[in-house]
């Protein structure tokens, strides 16, 4: 590098490095998505990633005909694209796909087809890396997905090691024809170029055809006399072309678990807690498939402002434990009668990088357990001011929030009203958790903080002297 790497602007020069000297390097493909054009690396480490020049390009139409893909080296009338005198970095790789968007005046978009394949589906390295491996199959992303019809709510449960960060990205494959054909035509690309014996450069267009505002950063051409021409996207920063579904949740295998930075048991801290992985070192060569795969979050921004707009939510009804089962007498008492019973080769680790946002947060507690402490703190007939407030557990258990024991009548009926509906239709047991508050230094209170019946119906909060057995607590719950 012969400039400051400070200085954007002089990084876009041509003689703002050294062609006659470059390094190419080989990288697993499920590093892309922490690999962008223009980013600065230095012995293996990220040094800067400019902005270079941004730009916003309000109401895009991306349809078959305004969306084409070109090569890198194309010349149109004489003229290069991608004039070598002003950008001589893709002197190697000619080859490679972009996708050329009109703009009108004579002007374009040009987005390299890597940069469309690692912005649209780079939430994630393990997602990424099934796109680039293998014909697509609905099986590699989900093992069971549900549109209700009605509110477009979608419930996916993931395939195995699939990431919650890259939920909405496989919602819009699972939804969409042209999400679908787009992440199908990565691997496609790369077969065709791998029988015919080319150089393998993949290409796919947008995930979607209609309007969308886009910004990107990159770098103004120019093509023939026009100066400011074509607008080369080295990095799309945001896309506002809205999900085909109102709503997300999902199910994932990554589970969770409650504990504290010394890995005991503190439930009263209010998060959960990321495991933190040991330092090791990094081998080329493929990941072992019976090692536990390593975990590294990369920063992104907001890439879709339509995600701000709606709920995606991850449901953890499979980490609980099964939930004990009462009978209730025709006279009201509850007897239980049942109790749930637990139903590669290489020697080196993978490390999967996931997407995370500059302002993201612990991954926080349930939303009713959320909604149920601001009600106890807002509340003086819950808690005086100045009572510690904290989560904790039924003895003998190691996580605050359980389901609820399953009520049965004399007939073998559920109780619907211990039942939870959620946005796709489906039902499930009811949650709860216990709150302790110290009113003196022996004396301890207790509040009950029930799930309520949807997602949108508050949740009941219910006094304790004491923490109760699974049948006092359906007795009280039930009698409020």
């Amino acid at each position: 590098m012969r400039c400051d790497s400070s200085d954007h602007s002089a990084l876009l020069l041509p003689d703002s490095t050294e062609h006659q000297h470059s390094h190419e390097a080989w990288v697993p493909i499920a590093a892309l998505p922490v690999l962008a054009i223009g980013d600065l690396w230095q012995h293996g480490r990220q040094v800067a990633s400019p902005d270079y020049q941004t730009e916003s390009f309000k109401g895009l139409c991306i349809t078959q005909e305004s969306a084409i893909f070109v090569k890198a080296g194309l010349a149109v009338d004489e003229h290069f694209l991608l004039p070598l005198s002003r950008h001589p970095w893709h002197r190697l790789h000619t080859q490679s796909y972009c996708v050329a968007v009109t703009l009108g005046s004579g002007n374009r978009l040009l987005i390299p087809c890597m940069e469309i394949i690692r912005f649209y589906f780079g939430s994630s390295g393990n997602l990424i890396q099934r796109l680039f491996i293998a014909p697509l199959r609905s099986e590699a992303l989900w093992i069971r997905k549900r549109l209700n019809a009605t509110n477009k709510h979608l419930h996916l449960v993931l395939a195995n090691r699939l990431s919650g960060v890259s939920a909405a990205d496989i919602g819009r494959i699972a939804e969409s024809k042209f999400a679908w054909r787009s992440a199908a035509g990565i691997f496609a690309s790369c077969q065709k170029a791998s029988v015919q014996k080319h150089p393998v450069y993949p290409y796919t267009g947008f995930p979607f055809e209609g309007v969308t505002d886009l910004e990107a950063s990159g770098v103004w051409l120019p093509f023939g006399e026009q100066e400011r021409a074509t607008f080369l996207v080295y990095r799309l920063r945001s896309c506002s072309y809205q999900f085909p579904f109102h709503s997300l949740s999902y199910e994932a295998a990554d589970r969770k678990v409650w504990h504290d930075a010394s890995g005991g048991s503190k439930p009263g801290e209010g998060k959960y807690a990321r495991s933190k992985p040991k330092v090791g070192e990094v081998k080329d060569s493929d990941a072992g498939e019976n090692k536990s795969q390593h975990t590294a979050g990369f920063a992104t921004r907001h890439k879709f402002p339509d995600l701000q707009r709606k709920q995606v939510w991850r449901e953890k009804i499979e980490a609980m434990p099964k939930a004990d089962v009462f009978l209730r007498r025709s006279d009201g008492s509850l007897e239980q009668v049942a109790f749930g019973e637990a139903d590669g080769h290489a020697a080196v680790a993978g490390l999967e990088v996931r997407q995370t946002t500059t302002d993201e947060k612990e991954i926080p507690l349930p939303q009713f357990v959320q909604f149920g402490l601001k009600r106890i703190a807002s509340n003086p007939e819950y808690a005086e001011p100045g009572v510690q407030v904290k989560l904790t557990c039924l003895p003998g258990k190691t996580n605050p929030v359980f389901t609820l024991p399953v009520v049965i009548d004399e007939d073998g009926v559920i109780a619907s009203d211990q039942l939870f509906e959620g946005a796709d239709g489906s039902k499930r047991q009811r949650r709860a958790c216990f709150v302790e508050m110290s009113v003196e230094p022996t004396q301890l209170r207790y509040l009950l903080i029930v799930e309520g019946r949807t997602r949108s119906t508050q949740p009941e909060i219910l006094a304790t002297t004491k923490l109760d057995a699974a049948e006092a607590v359906l007795l009280k719950q039930n009698q409020g």
